[in-house]
């Protein structure tokens, strides 16, 4: 749990500075937030654009978090 929890906390904080820098190449981008590819659909009113954002974001944290569980679930199993 606490794996996925932290690298989840990584990849927001990477969606967040990806968000603020934009990057002039978009590979980069879909690189470190793939999930960034939503950001095509543009909606209008403010609760679209707020779910909007929350799947953006919370997307990340849900794939860098599967991510760290995995890696986790490979680094803390019992040797033998």
């Amino acid at each position: 749990m606490r794996w996925f929890f932290r690298a989840g906390c990584v990849g927001l904080m990477t969606a967040v500075i990806v968000a603020i820098v934009r990057p002039t190449n978009p590979a980069i981008t879909l690189l470190l937030w793939p999930i960034s590819i939503v950001g095509l659909a543009d909606p209008t009113g403010f609760v679209n654009k707020f779910v909007f954002g929350l799947v953006m974001f919370g997307g990340n944290f849900l794939v860098y978090g599967a991510f760290g569980a995995i890696a986790g679930a490979a680094t803390d199993r019992p040797q033998g």
